[in-house]
């Protein structure tokens, strides 16, 4: 296990990190995609509120 190759660390790693950045960049994009649509919701609600 001591012995290991850097061809041999990154084999074992990069499905990992490359899961981690999948998932980072998912979440990201969710909760982007969930503020924008709560934030055009309350505008619509504020000018139903204040203009009409």
């Amino acid at each position: 296990m001591i012995d290991m190759d850097l061809d041999q660390v990154v084999i074992i790693f990069s499905p990992i990190f490359a899961v981690l950045i999948g998932f980072m960049v998912f979440s990201i994009l969710r909760k982007r995609k969930r503020s924008a649509k709560s934030i055009y919701k309350l505008i619509d609600e504020l000018e139903k509120k204040y203009i009409y």
